[in-house]
């Protein structure tokens, strides 16, 4: 989506917030329109600096690509070129939100309810943005590429390309961009490798087994994370990846380096490399606030993790002359994409998210889907051979999107959450009939602490080593440890594909691990690890972008869900008392306590995997994407289906997508759990599948029709 059309559709925010009443200083319109004017200027002086400095670490070498564990990270958190000029606006209104603080004392607060303010910004800022028109996707039965118009009245809600909305607003130290680096007391707050060390650290080097979840848990949690959200970090002159340790790029602005204690177990230097996610400004794009963040994907579970969210992902990865996607030999995903293989022989895959080769059992999540996709429009030209290869496309890229929905509600979160908050929050699917749950004034994006915290519980799920299960369901084999596998398609790809389903039984057969906030030394101690010993912690990265992103500590997030919170160290709620004491030697003040941390070591609510903290902001998360989302696969009307399609999509789990793409057979019907006496392997043949006929042409068919 085009930063001016964004602009154009959240300005309309300013007419909302000029009706609130002006609590502010009066200014005059002279004055109003001088300090802008003035704050502006700033803004711009200060992007021309900051360009000069980014191509000062280009020329002296400091900011390259060559140290493979920092180039590793960043090619999983990489800005898209869409994502540029919004970034740099962020620049701008920061600038700008810090200058006009200084001239008029108002807090960032009092700027953003000031109406004379605002619309001299936007005169000023965004003078030629226009609104977007939605006509067109009002009467469209498929959503849009990047999101954009899903909500008739509020465009930009969910789309790609814009800033992530909050549930609290962010704490930075300075009130505008600066991390949370400081207590209440005023004391530095603790390292956050410090922190990972006391608390994640896995005490025999294994983290708890689940002994009735599977890994496709842990795989599928991934897989969907990015279908709704990519933060992009700061990137220098042609995308190099910034450097942040050194004596050269001490205070730099897109730094945030974590501290390592002399006394590390691991590492042997004082430094780890951390760069800050990329600046947006907030509410439209067109005001000046505190700093926020960018999602450059759409927040929505619609298969953009199979498809892009650009109209140039689509050209790159849809066959347009069948309506099927491009595959490579052996039914593979398309060559492309970046990766670090092992084997000279290994090629990167290319898929509608560039994470894809991170690790692969994830790949294996993208590749199924594509073959899905191309499996449904094989069908569909069967019953609709009057559909050309576009409508053959966008219908067979609706149901996926609708079976994506229908996992994750009907299958994941269930293995997730208790069935108390499933209730609670409005996340069970329904048995029959449609759903009118759709709320046009719910926001359905993906909130920073969702993103930058609450999801990120599943890097504890992550196994120790990938491997291979033959056909006869007991010989493993061919065991690599996690870290061998970051960035290596290898095991996916091999022999053009002839291993994966070996890797998928492995995955559907092996026990998961416990979300207990203790980490494999393989991401917590050697993640990206290269030759020379370079790496990072998972953990730590986690805790030092919660701070990067302003979010508010533990007991702010537990008073906002409605939980009772610490008022001292000696009580905190659903902490056991082992980390009770962790947190009092971390922390000088029980209010210090960062979310991921109190989030990560709570007790699993009864029937859940995760602390009743995480329970409440996941819920919350996925009963907005619910929701707010017009084209829920359960709505009725054009949005959705026919009651005939409704009824043969319902009929299908995981298990038979695994079935009949990757000949994974027999299998359990449910495949995020273990084989048990209630969950025993079926043939595929005995699994319920779409019966497409549904989708032939009736007269007397209209959608809708139960």
């Amino acid at each position: 989506m085009d930063f001016g059309h964004i602009s154009s559709i959240l300005c309309l925010l300013a007419v909302f917030l000029s009706t609130l009443p002006d609590t502010n200083n009066a200014l005059t319109s002279d004055e109003v329109r001088d300090y802008v004017k003035k704050a502006i200027k700033a803004g711009e002086k200060t992007l021309k600096e900051y360009r000069k400095e980014l191509r000062k670490f280009k020329d002296k070498g400091v900011d390259k690509a060559g140290d493979s564990s920092k180039d590793e990270l960043d090619m999983i958190s990489k800005r898209k070129r869409e994502a540029e000029k919004l970034s740099l606006n962020g620049i701008i209104s920061i600038e700008v939100t810090r200058t006009l603080v200084e001239q008029t004392g108002m807090t960032t607060e009092e700027l953003a309810s000031h109406p004379e303010l605002r619309q001299e910004f936007e005169s000023e800022f965004c003078p030629d943005v226009k609104q977007q028109n939605c006509n067109k996707a009002k009467q469209s039965a498929y959503r849009s590429v990047d999101g954009g118009c899903n909500n008739i009245d509020h465009p930009e809600w969910g789309a790609a390309i814009t800033p992530q909305p909050r549930y609290l607003p962010a704490e930075y130290d300075d009130g505008i961009t600066s991390p949370r680096r400081t207590s209440k007391d005023g004391s530095p707050l603790p390292s956050t490798r410090l922190v990972s060390n006391k608390l994640f650290r896995v005490a025999g080097n294994c983290t708890e087994t689940d002994y009735t979840q599977t890994l496709m848990v842990m795989v599928w949690g991934q897989f969907i994370d990015h279908d709704i959200v990519s933060t992009p970090v700061t990137q220098g002159i042609d995308g190099a990846p910034i450097t942040c340790c050194g004596d050269e790029v001490e205070k730099r602005e897109d730094c945030f380096p974590i501290s390592i204690p002399a006394d590390d177990p691991h590492f042997t230097t004082g430094c780890m490399n951390f760069v800050r996610s990329a600046p947006a400004p907030p509410f439209d794009g067109c005001q000046p606030g505190a700093r926020e963040n960018i999602n450059q994907i759409t927040s929505f579970i619609d298969g953009g993790v199979v498809y892009g969210d650009s109209r140039k992902a689509w050209l790159d990865l849809a066959d347009t002359s069948t309506g099927s996607m491009m595959t490579s030999e052996g039914n593979m995903l398309p060559i492309g994409g970046t990766c670090r293989p092992s084997n000279t022989l290994t090629q990167c895959q290319l898929a509608g998210d560039h994470r894809v080769n991170v690790v692969p059992s994830l790949g294996g999540a993208h590749l199924v889907f594509v073959r899905e996709h191309n499996r449904i429009a094989e069908e569909l030209r069967k019953v609709r051979p009057d559909w050309g290869p576009s409508k053959v496309y966008q219908e067979a890229r609706k149901i996926i999107g609708a079976l994506l929905q229908q996992i994750t509600y009907g299958e994941y979160i269930p293995a997730t959450l208790a069935e108390s908050d499933l209730v609670k929050f409005n996340l069970k699917l329904k048995r029959r009939g449609f759903s009118n749950s759709y709320n046009d004034s719910l926001n359905p994006a993906a909130k920073n602490v969702f993103n930058a915290a609450a999801f990120r519980f599943g890097h504890s799920q992550i196994p120790p080593t990938l491997a291979y299960v033959l056909r006869d369901y007991m010989t493993r084999v061919q065991a690599t440890p996690m870290e061998s596998t970051f960035l290596d398609p290898q095991m996916l790809v091999t022999q053009n594909g002839k291993r994966v389903d070996d890797l998928t039984r492995f995955i559907v057969t092996s026990n998961g691990m416990k979300a207990d906030g203790q980490f494999e030394p393989a991401v917590r101690d050697r993640l990206f690890e290269d030759a020379n010993g370079n790496s990072f912690d998972l953990g730590a990265l986690n805790l030092q972008r919660g701070r990067d992103h302003g979010l508010p500590p533990y007991n702010s997030w537990r008073r906002w869900c409605g939980l009772p919170v610490g008022t001292s160290f000696s009580d905190l709620p659903d902490i056991s008392e082992e980390n009770r004491v962790i947190f009092a030697d971390l922390y000088s003040e029980v209010d210090d306590i960062d979310v991921y941390a109190g989030g990560m070591v709570e007790k699993p609510v009864k029937g859940a995997s995760v602390g009743p903290l995480f329970s409440c902001i996941i819920g919350n998360q996925f009963k907005d994407l619910k929701d707010g989302d017009r084209y829920w696969y359960e709505s009725q009307g054009k949005e959705g289906f026919t009651g005939a399609q409704l009824r043969e999509i319902r009929k299908v789990k995981l298990s038979k997508i695994l079935c009949d793409n990757f000949g994974v057979d027999p299998i359990q019907p449910d495949v995020f759990h273990v084989p048990t006496p209630r969950n025993d392997w079926r043939r595929c043949d005995q699994l319920p599948g779409i019966d497409f006929s549904a989708w032939k042409l009736r007269s007397n068919t209209s959608r809708g029709r139960n």
